[in-house]
């Protein structure tokens, strides 16, 4: 029995290794509306000194649509800090509560319901 439980738990620090080596990198997300169209990047660095915190900047590009009209291109660069949690295999990200769900098969990630995929 105990061989089994040391068994479950390596395979589990080998799941949560293989996310975590996957998580660094830059996501892109494109997205469009009758309001505006927006290309949006999450840029995500592992913490210094910590093997759980990671550094997040969101780079997003938005026009908006007025009265059928592109305006001007604008931009917004957020700063953000995530924790992982590697029992749920998620990045929590502490400003806003939200959740990153990474998913390597498919070379991406979920934030809510928008899908970013990793450059």
């Amino acid at each position: 029995m105990a061989i089994a439980v040391i068994g479950l738990s390596a395979c589990h620090n080998q799941n949560d290794n293989s996310i975590k080596d996957f998580i660094p990198g830059a996501y892109v997300n494109q997205a469009r509306s009758d309001y505006s169209i927006a290309n949006d990047t999450l840029i995500i660095a592992p913490g210094k000194n910590t093997d759980n915190i990671y550094l997040i900047t969101r780079k997003t590009g938005y026009r908006r649509i007025v009265d059928g009209k592109l305006m001007p291109l604008q931009h917004q660069v957020k700063h953000w800090s995530g924790e992982w949690d590697s029992q749920k295999q998620i990045l929590q990200v502490m400003q806003t509560g939200n959740f990153l769900l990474f998913q390597p098969d498919k070379n991406s990630l979920l934030n809510g319901s928008s899908e970013y995929n990793k450059r």
